[in-house]
C-alpha cells in the first residue's frame, strides 16, 4: 500500500494531514528522535513538536525518557481500535444530544392553522421526505386508508410502515388495498392481514393497469409519478385539494367495484 493510501486511511480516522504524516514516519522509523521524524515526514520540526502531544493523547505514540527525546509508535491495532472507540463515544454523545433536541422541538406547537379552503400541492423528490410524508399520512388516518399499487410496491410499504398502519387501525381507520395486475391470491391476502391488522383490512385484486396512489380520510393523498420505480425512487405529489381527492375517490370506488376478492 502506498504512502498516499496510508495517509488517506488515517485521514479517514480523523487525523489531520500533518498528524498522519508524523505518525506514519514514527511507524516507519520505530524508536526515533524528533529531528528524524521531521526529516522523514517533511513536516517542519516546530510543527512536529506541536503535533506529538495530540498523538500522545490519542494513544498513538509514547515518549521515551532520556536525551535526546525519543518517541515510538504504540501497537497500531490497539491504538487505532482505541481511536475508533473514542470516536464512537463522541458520536454516541452527539446522538444523545441530538435526540434530546429533537424531543424538545417535537413538544413545541409548530402548527399553523391554514385556511380551510387552501389547497396545497407539494412535489416531493427526496426519498426520506417521501417516506416521512407517507408515514404521517398513514398515522394521521382516522377513518380510512385507500391504496392502489402493484405487489412490488405495496408489500415494501406495508413492511416499512406496519407500525403506522396498526396505529391508524387502533384509531378506528379501515384499510382498503387494491393490488394492480394480480389475480386473487389467498396466501397474499392472509399475509397482508397478518402483517397490518386482520379484520380492519380489505383486499382486492385488479388485472388492469391502474393509477398508483394512497389516500387518507378524503383529506390528503400521495400520488406516484412513476409506476416503474419503488416508493421514494421517483418524485411523488402530495395534495389536500378536495377536487383532486374527489376524483381519486371516484376512481378508487370504481376500481374497487371491478376488482376481485
Amino acid at each position: 500500500m502506498s504512502s498516499n493510501e496510508n495517509t488517506d486511511l488515517l485521514l479517514g480516522l480523523g487525523l489531520t494531514l500533518n498528524q498522519a504524516k508524523v505518525y506514519l514516519a514514527i511507524l516507519k522509523l520505530e524508536k526515533t528522535t524528533i529531528g528524524q521524524v521531521a526529516n522523514f515526514s517533511k513536516v517542519r520540526r516546530e510543527d512536529v513538536y506541536r503535533i506529538l502531544p495530540s498523538l500522545e493523547k490519542m494513544g498513538l505514540i509514547e515518549r521515551l525518557l532520556g536525551k535526546p527525546t525519543e518517541v515510538r509508535a504504540t501497537s497500531i491495532s490497539d491504538a487505532l481500535s482505541l481511536l475508533v472507540a473514542e470516536e464512537k463515544g463522541k458520536s454516541d454523545e452527539r446522538l444523545v444530544g441530538m435526540r434530546g433536541i429533537v424531543q424538545k422541538l417535537t413538544l413545541k406547537d409548530w402548527k399553523q392553522e391554514l385556511p380551510k379552503d387552501e389547497s396545497i400541492y407539494i412535489l416531493i423528490a427526496e426519498k426520506k421526505s417521501v417516506f416521512a410524508k407517507t408515514s404521517d399520512l398513514i398515522s394521521n388516518s382516522r377513518k380510512e386508508i385507500a391504496l392502489i399499487a402493484d405487489k412490488a410496491r405495496i408489500m415494501p410499504v406495508l413492511f416499512q410502515f406496519s407500525d403506522e398502519y396498526k396505529l391508524a387501525i387502533k384509531k378506528g381507520a379501515m384499510v382498503r388495498l387494491i393490488f394492480e395486475g394480480e389475480k386473487p391470491d389467498v396466501l397474499l391476502n392472509e399475509k397482508v392481514k397478518k402483517l397490518v391488522g386482520g379484520r380492519s383490512v380489505q383486499i382486492k385484486f385488479h388485472l388492469d393497469p391502474l393509477n398508483h396512489f394512497i389516500m387518507s380520510d378524503d383529506k390528503e393523498a400521495l400520488i406516484t409519478t412513476s409506476k416503474e420505480s419503488a416508493l421514494g425512487d421517483s418524485p411523488s405529489l402530495w395534495t389536500n385539494n378536495c377536487n383532486l381527492i374527489g376524483v381519486l375517490r371516484t376512481g378508487f370506488e370504481s376500481d374497487w367495484e371491478k376488482a376481485e376478492t
